[in-house]
């Protein structure tokens, strides 16, 4: 089941029989190619687009998978649905079409498999520029962004092949409250730093984790001169 993310990382319990197990899930719609829009003004961009979020949401709903479930606004563009459904229809919602990903949050008479979570991959925080390019726009200064990603890999080469692999899903379009086509394009990898995170266990620390870090100088002066006093 390509679409869901996290099923691994549960062990079942192998007494209770799937047809009465439940999972709670975050589902995902799929984003409409907006080359289909192209031919339109920009705000009937805005429509078509929300009527096409509106409609693969009915069709979802009308399966009549959910026990329960709520939408994650804006309700006008139904983009997220947090839902609950019994475990064995994931297949049946992995397989839709206009659904683009199932991430599992939690599953009844099940325990998450730290073992499984636990991978010998490190933990790179890879810092990239990204430029956003707006259709249409020329202004004399661009937007960009100072982007931290960061995933697991086996070396620092390793983390910035599986970041241009990937790259591509960056770049694709979207359509602005304006209605212009609006795509967010990777510019360069500027550096890799290997954190002390050892699994996702690490990130329920309450004094946080270090995911990047970078020494530099500045001068000093008679104002950040530290006099030892606590």
């Amino acid at each position: 089941m390509e679409k869901i993310s996290g099923l691994n990382d549960w062990v079942l319990d192998k007494k209770v029989p799937n047809s009465r197990r439940f999972a709670a899930v975050k589902i995902s719609l799929q984003y409409p190619d907006p080359a289909l829009f192209i031919d339109l003004k920009p705000k009937e961009r805005i429509k078509a687009i929300d009527k096409v979020f509106k409609e693969n949401y009915q069709k979802l709903i009308s399966l009549n998978l959910f026990e329960s479930h709520e939408v994650e606004p804006p309700k006008k563009r139904p983009r997220f649905i947090i839902a609950k459904l019994k475990y064995n229809q994931l297949k049946k919602l992995n397989a839709l079409g206009y659904v683009a990903g199932i991430r599992i949050q939690s599953i009844d008479d099940a325990v998450l498999n730290v073992k499984e979570a636990v991978v010998l991959d490190k933990y790179f925080c890879v810092k990239m520029t990204v430029v956003i390019e707006v259709e249409g726009v020329s202004s004399k200064k661009q937007d960009i962004e100072k982007r931290f990603v960061l995933i697991r890999a086996k070396s620092f080469d390793d983390a910035y092949e599986k970041l241009e692999k990937s790259q591509d899903d960056y770049v694709k379009p979207y359509l602005n409250p304006d209605g212009r086509f609006v795509r967010w394009r990777i510019e360069s990898y500027d550096d890799c730093f290997e954190t002390n995170i050892q699994s996702p266990a690490d990130l329920n620390d309450p004094a946080g984790v270090e995911v990047y870090s970078k020494l530099s100088k500045r001068k000093n002066t008679a104002k950040t001169v530290w006099d030892g006093k606590f």
